[in-house]
C-alpha cells in the first residue's frame, strides 16, 4: 500500500500450474560479488531488473547531499535513485535516528511480519544523473562523481541503496495473511547483520 492515490505496485502471480503464462530470464549482477541468499539460489524478481525491492535511507541521502554541497554541487532528491522502500527514523529496539549507510550492514530484516534478505548494495548507473523534473543531465555527472569518492566498492560499483529479496520461508508462513502488505510507517526489525559489511561500515563511517 503506497499511500499515494492512483498509484499501486504490480506483481506477477506465481502459479505452479500455469508456468507458461509468463517467463523472464534474469542474470545476477556478478560484479557486486554477492550470491543470491536463498537456499536454491533463486529469487522472485517480477517486473524488476535485479531484485524485487530496493531499499534506500533518507539519512544516507542527506549525507550524500552534504558531500555534494561541500563540492559546490546541487543536492538531489530521492527520485534519482528510484527506490520502492525509503526508511527514516529508528528501528524496532533502537528508536534513535539511523546513521547514514547503516543499511549496508543489514543481512536480514523484518517488516510487518515479512522477512527480507538484504542481499546486495545497488550499483548506480548514469540514470541517476538525470533531473526528474527537467530531464536534464547533470553536466559534471553528479551524483555519481561524488559517490565515486566514498561509495565505490571493491568490484567498481558506485553504490546507493540495498536490494531486498523476500524470504520464501517467511512468505509461506504468512500466506493469506494481511501481514504480506507493507504499509507506509511500518517498523523495521533488524534480524541479522552481515559481519563483513558491518566491519567495513565501522571503518568508513563510525561505530554501530
Amino acid at each position: 500500500n503506497t499511500g499515494i492515490p492512483g498509484c499501486r505496485l504490480t506483481g506477477i502471480h506465481d502459479d505452479e500450474e500455469d508456468t507458461d503464462r509468463y517467463h523472464r530470464l534474469c542474470r545476477v549482477n556478478e560484479s557486486q560479488g554477492d550470491a543470491v541468499p536463498t537456499k536454491n539460489g533463486g529469487a522472485p524478481v517480477s517486473l524488476a531488473d535485479e531484485a524485487p525491492f530496493l531499499l534506500a535511507s533518507q539519512a544516507s541521502l542527506e549525507d550524500l547531499n552534504r558531500r555534494l554541497v561541500e563540492r559546490g554541487q546541487s543536492p538531489v532528491d530521492m527520485r534519482r535513485f528510484r527506490p520502492n522502500l525509503v526508511i527514516s527514523g529508528g528501528t524496532k529496539g533502537d528508536k534513535s535516528s539511523l546513521p547514514p549507510w547503516i543499511e549496508d550492514t543489514w543481512k536480514k530484516i523484518r517488516i510487518n511480519g515479512v522477512d527480507f534478505f538484504v542481499w546486495q548494495r545497488c550499483g548506480r548507473c548514469i540514470m541517476t544523473t538525470i533531473d526528474r523534473d527537467s530531464l536534464d543531465r547533470a553536466p559534471r555527472g553528479e551524483p555519481l562523481a561524488t559517490l565515486n569518492t566514498f561509495r565505490e566498492g571493491a568490484h567498481g560499483q558506485r553504490n546507493f541503496g540495498m536490494h531486498l529479496i523476500p524470504d520464501p520461508a517467511s512468505l509461506a508462513k504468512t500466506a493469506g495473511n494481511a501481514a504480506l502488505t507493507v504499509h507506509v510507517g511500518d517498523t523495521i526489525e533488524v534480524l541479522e547483520y552481515d559481519q563483513e559489511r558491518l566491519k567495513e561500515w565501522k571503518t568508513k563511517f563510525g561505530s554501530a
